[in-house]
């Protein structure tokens, strides 16, 4: 939609985890140090640690696609919502495996034989847990089970946990002391800090720019740097909302305006914005009629209309003329004045919580960590990562959030007055960053085009 307006070639801020984003800030290149070290010295459980949004599932996903040609399996769990039964099953489908028992113990022992032949084949079977913190406690504390599947000196099946910081205080629930004691590698990875944002907004332009051009002013990006706190996901959704939304206006770089407008959007503060709004011309109006009836024309004494030879009804003309012309001056300058009202609201800053320099467990020497790190770094598929309408300039597309609970048929429905099939594939077509219409995330912004019948 703006790629050919703002010279790119591809979208720079996808709200989905994309591994050739990759963007490796200090705690990043630790957990994937971690994740590098755990898997292929088979020290067998990994967990890495981390806010929502910060980037924990692309960097396991960029470490998965830089590893696709080597002799790996790879278990993915996207809901760890799961008995342990329920978890082997998924395990066994997984590996093509077929159980030759219902029991949890005997399909624990055939997973054995099935390691065992892949570790003499010299291939490694990985498990990776996202969003483990929502793993029923019975689950994780059986998991341990499969960590007892070993070697006399390597793990038969590298777990990696990963999970929001809600799971650190799982893992130190007393039934799971054991569990815990088996994690070999630990790491945290922390929001970016200001200059890291800069560098990863930077860093995604360039790998999508074909003219090197920027995209925000400076001003731009240090509103979106401040607002987003250094979570990657939120710096995507506001630098994609912050394109759309120039594309609109026609505007580049993308200036402040731009940002605050989005921002309004998002924090759904427009209505109290136009209150304000609202009161401020009700009050200037009001001042602007007062100083009116002040004027010399109604105080006592003076030489008025009605007095230089004019009827009665000539001089109530004269006056209702003069208050009509200055009313519609004063709005006129409030018009004019509105924005800039408006968006001194948005100048206050929000403190930027500091974030705590993670680690990595003493089990990951520094020295092994700066070796797998360099070595991914060196690699070249491995490259740096980490979602109301608004009133558009003249002859430019409308542009809408999207709210809690939107869909694409909904907001067809809104703009066209049907939801009929051709009128969202009209949206889909307007709207490539949406790839599927049941599928769209509060604060997107999405383009509303005057439908054309084809």
């Amino acid at each position: 939609m703006y790629l050919a307006f703002y010279g790119l070639k591809k979208e720079p801020f996808h709200t989905t985890p994309d591994p050739n984003f990759l963007y490796l800030s200090p705690s990043h290149k630790e957990a994937m140090g971690a994740i590098i070290y755990g898997i292929e010295r088979r020290k067998g459980f990994v967990a890495i640690y981390g806010e929502v949004g910060v980037g924990k599932t692309t960097i396991i996903r960029a470490y998965l696609e830089k590893t696709s040609d080597r002799k790996q399996k790879t278990v993915y769990i996207l809901n760890p919502v799961l008995s342990f039964h329920g978890l082997l099953t998924d395990i066994f489908r997984s590996l093509d495996l077929v159980p030759s028992h219902e029991d949890s113990a005997e399909m624990v022992n055939q997973l054995q034989e099935a390691l065992i032949q892949e570790y003499r084949s010299d291939s490694t079977v990985v498990l990776v847990i996202d969003e483990a913190q929502n793993m029923p406690v019975k689950t994780l504390e059986q998991l341990r089970l499969l960590s007892n599947l070993e070697t006399s000196t390597d793990k038969l099946i590298q777990i990696v946990l990963i999970g929001q910081p809600e799971l650190t205080a799982l893992l130190n629930h007393p039934t799971l002391k054991s569990l815990n004691q088996r994690i070999a590698l630990r790491a945290t990875i922390h929001p970016l800090q200001p200059k890291e944002s800069q560098a990863y907004i930077e860093h995604r332009v360039a790998l999508s720019s074909t003219t090197g051009a920027p995209l925000f002013t400076q001003g731009a990006m240090k509103l979106i740097i401040r607002e987003a706190q250094g979570i990657p996901r939120r710096i995507n959704i506001l630098c994609d909302n912050a394109l759309i939304t120039g594309y609109g206006r026609q505007q580049k770089p993308v200036s402040v305006s731009e940002v605050r407008e989005i921002l309004a959007d998002l924090d759904g503060s427009r209505s109290s914005y136009l209150m304000k709004w609202a009161v401020g011309v009700a009050v200037i109006i009001l001042l602007a009629i007062g100083a009116f009836l002040l004027s010399p024309i109604f105080l006592p004494g003076t030489v008025g209309v009605s007095q230089i030879g004019l009827s009665e009804r000539d001089s109530q003309n004269a006056r209702a003329t003069s208050s009509e012309k200055m009313s519609e001056e004063n709005i006129g300058q409030i018009e004019e004045q509105s924005i800039p009202m408006a968006s001194s609201v948005s100048q206050i800053e929000r403190p930027i919580p500091h974030a705590d320099k993670g680690g990595v467990d003493s089990g990951l020497t520094k020295k092994s960590v700066e070796k797998v790190i360099e070595t991914s770094k060196s690699d070249g598929k491995l490259r740096d990562q980490t979602g109301v309408a608004s009133k558009p300039s003249q002859g430019s597309p409308i542009t809408r959030a999207v709210k809690e609970g939107d869909n694409l048929s909904q907001i067809a429905n809104e703009a066209y007055g049907s939801s009929s099939r051709q009128y969202v594939e009209w949206l889909r077509r307007h709207n490539p960053q949406i790839s599927d219409p049941d599928i769209i995330l509060p604060g997107q912004k999405i383009v509303l085009p005057e439908y054309v019948k084809e």
